[in-house]
C-alpha cells in the first residue's frame, strides 16, 4: 500500500511524508516507521515493548527515546481538523492511533484556512548588504526556565512567533535545504557556540545520570566535518559553557561543585587545540538564569546575578578581574527574570542582552562599554521566553531564536523581521557559521516540559539509610504540579501532559482519574492549591484561575486575566491569595469567591504567599521572607537567603520549614527547636511539595534529562 488515509493526512510511507493537500511534511525515517506501525494497527493499543521490538529492534531502549518519538509524531500529526489528540496514551498500557479518514467536506473547509494562515512571504529589504539569519541553555539554565516560566505565575497565551499583526514585524519564510544531526550522545546537547575563527564548536552536554560537561570539537576548514573533540568534566563538578571571548580561542566556563559549596568562572585557552590551558577568573555565587561574557581584553567579566538566589530578578554586573571591583550596569527590576542571556559583538565593542522586566516580556538592549551607554533597541510585541541571542555576521542585527521562527532586530533602525522556519524545524539556540549556515539546538522553554518533568515521592528524606525515592507515575509525558488532599493522605491532585495537552488529574487510593478536558496545548498547569475543606482544587493555566468542584465534579473558569499565579486558599476557604504580574511589578492580591472582587495586598512586590502554623500570612520579596502587616513599610522581615544555590523560597508545613536547590539539596528547619537537617537527592529539583499529613514524606518535581541533539542546518529564502 503506497498511500494511506489517516484522518486529514495522506501518508506515503515510501516517501516518508504526510500531506493534506495544502501542507506537505517530511518525516524522519524513525517517525515514518513508527507511524506506519500505528497505521497498520488502527485503534489498537500498542505497548511500549511492542514499539521497542518492532521499531527500534534493540534489547534496550531508553524511555526518553520512546517519549521523544511519540511526542514528535504527535506534533507532526496535529491538524486544525482534528478534535482530539492524534495519538492517545493509555495509562500503563501503551498508545493507539486515533485518526479516522475525513470526508471531502471536512478537508475542503480546512485547507483554505491553512492557506490563509500562511500568507505569501514578504520580500526582504535591500537598504544595504544584508543576509538572512537563522537562528540557553545547558541543564543549569534549563531548570531556571521552569522557575521563570512555570512557577513564577502569570503567563499569557503565547502566539507563534511567526504570527504577523498590524504589519509590525516583516515576515520572511525560509526553506531549510540541509539539516543533519551532529551529536549523538544521550541527554541534552545544548548551547552551541562557534569560536570567533569558526574552527571550534563548544557546547554543554547534560547526561542522563546528572553529570554536566563541556565538549569542544574541531571543525574541518572547508566541509564542516567534525575532526576531534575535548571533554571538560570530572565526577565532583558540573561544567557549563558560557561564551567565547571575542577575537580569541578563549572559552569561558562555569564550574559548580555538586555539593554547591564552590562556584567558579574559568577561562580555557584553546589556541593550541587540542591542548589547552585553564585559568581561574573569579568566584560566583551559584546558578543564575543566563550566561557570562568576557571582554575582548580579558579584563572585565559581565554576568547576571539575583539579589537572593533563584526566583529573584537578575541584575547585570561588570567585574574588574584585576581589582575585583563589581559595578551594577543594569539594576534588577522588581518583577520578571531581569537580565538573562547576553553576548558580545565580534569585535568586543558592544554587549547585547535580554532584559525581562515582566514574566512574559523581553526587551533587547545594547551596552557600549566605551561610552557606558545602554540603548534599548526592541521591546518584543509578543510574550515569549527566549534563551538564545546571536549577533549577525555583519554585526548590524541581533537574532533571537524562538522555536518556530527567529526574530531579527536591526540595531540601527530598530526594525523587526520574523524569519519563519519550515514546519518541523525548531530552533532554541544557534551559532552562525556563515550567512546561511548555523549550528542549532532545538531546546526551548516548551521542549523543557516534554517528558522531562516528573513527580517523585520521598520518604525519610533526611535519613540516608532509610530514604526511599519512587516515581509516582510511569506514563509517557510530563507531570509538573502537585497538591495533597488536606483530608486524606492517599489522595493528591496533579497536572500532567499525557494526552497531548496539560490536564488536571486526581490520584485517589492509587488510581488516576482525569478531571479536566482542557484544550490540548503546551501551556502547563503550573500551580495547584487544595481548599482546606477538601471541596475545591484551584489551579493556574495561562495566567488564568480555574476551580474544580470535587463534590459536583465541575470545572469553573473563575478568572480570565492572563496575569495571575500561585493560588493560596484563605484559612476560611472564602477566597484565595494570588500573585498578579502587571506592568513591571508583581504583587499579592486577595480574591473573594462570592463577590469575585480582587483587593491588592502588597504594593512594592510580593509572591509565593503561604500561612505559618499560627495563621500569619507570609510572602516573599526579592529573595526575602516577610510577615504580612500592611503590604508596605510595616511588613516584618523574617529571613534572607544566605546561599544563592537555593531557591529563594521557604516552604512552611506546620512547624517545619523547607527550602531546596536545583542541585538536589533539601534543607529542613524545625522552627520550634531551631535544628536544621540537610539532604542531597540524585535529581535536579524543580519544586518541592510537603505532605501535610506526614513530616517524613515529601513530594517533588524533578527534572529527567530528555534526548536533545545539536544539528547543522543550511537555508535559503522560500521562493
Amino acid at each position: 500500500m503506497d498511500k494511506m488515509q489517516l484522518g486529514p493526512w495522506v501518508f506515503t510511507p515510501s516517501e516518508y511524508s504526510i500531506s493534506d493537500g495544502a501542507t506537505h511534511k517530511e518525516l524522519e525515517p524513525l517517525l515514518s516507521k513508527l507511524l506506519h506501525y500505528f497505521a497498520v494497527n488502527p485503534g489498537k493499543i500498542l505497548s511500549r515493548q511492542q514499539l521497542v521490538d518492532t521499531i527500534w529492534q534493540q534489547s534496550y531502549v531508553d524511555d526518553n527515546a520512546i517519549n521523544r518519538a511519540i511526542s514528535e509524531l504527535r506534533k507532526a500529526l496535529l491538524h486544525p481538523a482534528l478534535t482530539q489528540a492524534p495519538i492517545k496514551t493509555h495509562h500503563r498500557k501503551g498508545y493507539s492511533l486515533q485518526l479516522q479518514p475525513l470526508g471531502h467536506s471536512a478537508l475542503n473547509s480546512v485547507i483554505p484556512a491553512i492557506k490563509e494562515a500562511n500568507p505569501r512571504p514578504l520580500q526582504p529589504s535591500h537598504k544595504r548588504r544584508s543576509a538572512l539569519w537563522l537562528g540557553a541553555l545547558g541543564l543549569l539554565l534549563l531548570g531556571v526556565v521552569g522557575t521563570g516560566l512555570y512557577f513564577a505565575g502569570a503567563e499569557p497565551e503565547q502566539p507563534a512567533l511567526s504570527q504577523q499583526t498590524d504589519g509590525k514585524p516583516q515576515l520572511i519564510e525560509l526553506d531549510v535545504v540541509s539539516q543533519q544531526k551532529v551529536t549523538w550522545f544521550k541527554g541534552i546537547e545544548s548551547r552551541p557556540l562557534l569560536s570567533p575563527d569558526k574552527q571550534l564548536l563548544a557546547y554543554s552536554h547534560s547526561q542522563p545520570d546528572g553529570q554536566i560537561r563541556v565538549i569542544v570539537r574541531q571543525l574541518g576548514v572547508s566541509s564542516g566535518k567534525l575532526l576531534q573533540e575535548v571533554s571538560l568534566e570530572d565526577d565532583k563538578h558540573l561544567y557549563s559553557v558560557q561564551s567565547w571571548q571575542p577575537l580569541s580561542r578563549n572559552l569561558l566556563v562555569q564550574v559548580v561543585s555538586k555539593d554547591g559549596k564552590s562556584c567558579e568562572y574559568q577561562n580555557y585557552d584553546f589556541s593550541q587545540y587540542p591542548q589547552y590551558q585553564v585559568k581561574p577568573l573569579t568566584h560566583c555565587d551559584g546558578l543564575v538564569f543566563g550566561n557570562a561574557q568576557l571582554s575582548a581584553d580579558g579584563q572585565t567579566l559581565y554576568y547576571s546575578k539575583g539579589s537572593g538566589g533563584m526566583y529573584t530578578s537578575n541584575a547585570l554586573l561588570a567585574e574588574n578581574l584585576t581589582s575585583g571591583a563589581v559595578q551594577t550596569l543594569q539594576a534588577a527590576p522588581s518583577a520578571g527574570l531581569g537580565t538573562t542571556v547576553l553576548t558580545m559583538s565580534a569585535d568586543g565593542s558592544q554587549l547585547a542582552y535580554i532584559l525581562m522586566p515582566e514574566s512574559n516580556k523581553s526587551d533587547i538592549y545594547i551596552y557600549q562599554p566605551a561610552s557606558r551607554e545602554h540603548r534599548r533597541i526592541a521591546s518584543l510585541p509578543i510574550p515569549v521566553l527566549l534563551i538564545g541571542l546571536e549577533w549577525s555576521q555583519d554585526q548590524q542585527s541581533l537574532l533571537l531564536p524562538g522555536a518556530d521562527a527567529i526574530i531579527q532586530v536591526d540595531i540601527v533602525d530598530k526594525s523587526l523581521r520574523v524569519l519563519k522556519l519550515p514546519q518541523g524545524v525548531i530552533v532554541g539556540e544557534l551559532s552562525l557559521l556563515s550567512d546561511n549556515q548555523a549550528y542549532i539546538s532545538n531546546l526551548t522553554a516548551g521542549s523543557a516540559t516534554q517528558g522531562a518533568m516528573q513527580l517523585v515521592k520521598i520518604t525519610q528524606p533526611f535519613d540516608d539509610d532509610t530514604r526511599q525515592i519512587s516515581f509516582l507515575h510511569n506514563a509517557a509525558g510530563s507531570a509538573l504540579a502537585l497538591a495533597v488532599s488536606p483530608l486524606s493522605p492517599d489522595n493528591y491532585a496533579f497536572s500532567a501532559n499525557w494526552t497531548g495537552g496539560w490536564q488536571l488529574w486526581l490520584s485517589r487510593n492509587g488510581a488516576n482519574v482525569q478531571l479536566t478536558e482542557l484544550p490540548n496545548d503546551e501551556q502547563p498547569i503550573n500551580s495547584i492549591s487544595w481548599s482546606g475543606d477538601g471541596r475545591y482544587i484551584a489551579f493556574i493555566k495561562q495566567g488564568n484561575l480555574y476551580l474544580y468542584d470535587i463534590q459536583r465534579q465541575q470545572l469553573i473558569n473563575k478568572l480570565e486575566l492572563n496575569d495571575v499565579g500561585q493560588p493560596l486558599w484563605l484559612p476560611d476557604n472564602s477566597g484565595l491569595i494570588l500573585t498578579r504580574v502587571q506592568a513591571n511589578n508583581q504583587n499579592l492580591w486577595q480574591f473573594d469567591l462570592v463577590s469575585n472582587q480582587l483587593t491588592q495586598l502588597t504594593f512594592s512586590a510580593g509572591n509565593f504567599a503561604q500561612y505559618d502554623t499560627n495563621g500569619q500570612l507570609l510572602f516573599h520579596k526579592e529573595g526575602k521572607l516577610y510577615q504580612y502587616v500592611d503590604g508596605a513599610r510595616q511588613d516584618i522581615l523574617l529571613q534572607e537567603n544566605d546561599d544563592a544555590n537555593f531557591m529563594a523560597v521557604w516552604l512552611h508545613q506546620g512547624n517545619q520549614q523547607y527550602r531546596y536547590s536545583m542541585l538536589g539539596h533539601i534543607e529542613l528547619r524545625d522552627q520550634t527547636s531551631g535544628e536544621t537537617q540537610h539532604s542531597q537527592l540524585p535529581y535536579q529539583l524543580m519544586a518541592v511539595h510537603p505532605d501535610p499529613h506526614s513530616p517524613d514524606t515529601l513530594y517533588a518535581t524533578v527534572f529527567v534529562t530528555p534526548e536533545l541533539a545539536l544539528e547543522f542546518i543550511q537555508w535559503q529564502v522560500k521562493k
